[in-house]
């Protein structure tokens, strides 16, 4: 399989599982468990930078500033950061794209 269809079903394993961070569904939290394994054994690595602090510096981000000040987090996280692993360590497939922001 490409590495623009392993992007792709990153992306929509992403999402599924945003989308049941609201619902206690056990046997589909599994499922979406497994595709992740999958996605891992393709060698694709899944990163959500939710909640994590945020530096200007960080190249495998674009983010969005909602507020400024102080320091900064990630509060939201529209497309998760991608990396292939190789022999020669990893490359980057997909920039996450963040909402960034002081935490209330």
């Amino acid at each position: 399989m490409s590495q623009q269809l392993w992007v792709r079903m990153a992306n929509l394993v992403f999402e599924l599982e945003k989308k049941l961070s609201d619902s206690d569904s056990p046997g589909v939290r599994r499922n979406v468990q497994r595709m992740k394994d999958v996605l891992d054994e393709a060698g694709v690595l899944l990163l959500n930078p939710m909640g994590e602090p945020y530096q200007e510096t960080r190249t495998d981000l674009e983010a969005n500033i909602a507020s400024a000040g102080g320091q900064l987090f990630v509060l939201d996280v529209i497309k998760p950061v991608l990396y292939a692993r190789q022999d020669a360590g990893q490359t980057l497939l997909q920039k996450g794209v963040v909402i960034v922001g002081t935490k209330a």
